[in-house]
């Protein structure tokens, strides 16, 4: 049967031992590739933020949508463009999460800064909740990129004292 050893032999049993936990750990998907897909929520946002100012019409006050859709053009183009990229690399291409995030946790850190610190908030109209969202968002990406960098350098090191143990 294909399901039973061929040998038992201690090297064979410990690498198919190995494989099954390689196996286990491809199965599962990390935090960080999470992270990058829940930005099809930006995604969303801004779609429904943006055509709902194409319908009508971009001289529309932005208090007169909904809890959570209150956002200008410019800022709802931004949650859009965002919310792609980190769909697309979240759900096509989650060898870059990592970097997503940390590019994602750079660009509303000055965003949230830029908010906070500054009269420059580049055309757009952030409020008090939209700065403490931009917070929000920019320290989540920092504490799951950094999360994911950690864990990238363990499973290395693992790597490293596994051929180290096998050329023994």
């Amino acid at each position: 049967m294909a399901g039973e050893r061929q040998s038992d032999d201690p090297k064979d049993i410990e690498d198919e031992e190995e494989a099954i936990e390689e196996s286990i750990e491809v199965a599962g998907v990390p935090l960080v590739v999470w992270a990058a897909r829940l930005s099809l929520f930006l995604l969303i946002q801004g779609i429904i933020v943006l055509g709902s100012y194409a319908y009508y019409g971009f001289a529309t006050d932005p208090s007169h949508f909904g809890p959570g859709f209150r956002l200008d053009p410019i800022h709802a183009a931004v949650n859009f463009v965002w919310g792609l990229a980190g769909s697309v690399i979240g759900f096509f291409m989650p060898r870059l999460s990592i970097s997503f995030m940390l590019a994602f946790a750079i660009f509303f850190t000055l965003f949230a800064g830029f908010g906070t610190f500054t009269a420059d908030h580049f055309g757009m109209k952030l409020d008090a909740t939209d700065n403490l969202l931009n917070w929000a968002l920019a320290l989540a990406g920092w504490g799951v990129g950094i999360y994911a960098l950690w864990q990238g350098c363990l499973h290395e090191e693992e790597e490293e004292e596994r051929e180290e143990q096998k050329q023994d």
